[in-house]
């Protein structure tokens, strides 16, 4: 699988030529900076996820393709929610599950609720 990530300030319309190739996979949509772990979320992305779901839907899947919408950055509890509901499909999160005070299986079950 390839894949492409795209940081906050990076606009869609920048990657659109590269999915409509085929060859991407997957779009990691940054949530915050590249770099700098415990960044609280930003709501960019919300929007880059939603205009990313209905291009995957209605543009690449009406021509066979498919994509997967990866969240990467200030994921937790609240912002794992919004994200999936805006269309992401992978959820990735660091501070939320290295930090959090009851361990592993709680903080990943939070995030599935």
């Amino acid at each position: 699988r390839a894949g492409v990530s795209i940081n906050p300030s990076t606009s869609l319309s920048d990657v659109y030529p590269l999915l409509d190739t085929g060859l991407i996979d997957v779009v990691d949509v940054l949530a915050v900076e590249a770099g700098f772990g415990g960044q609280e979320f930003n709501a960019v992305a919300l929007e880059k996820i939603k205009e990313l779901r209905t291009y995957r839907d209605q543009r690449l899947r009406s021509r066979g393709k498919d994509l997967k919408i990866l969240v990467d950055g200030g994921i937790k509890q609240s912002t794992s929610k919004l994200a999936a509901e805006a269309g992401a499909d992978i959820l990735v999160a660091g501070t939320a599950l290295f930090r959090h005070s009851k361990g592993f299986d709680i903080a990943v079950d939070e995030l599935r609720r």
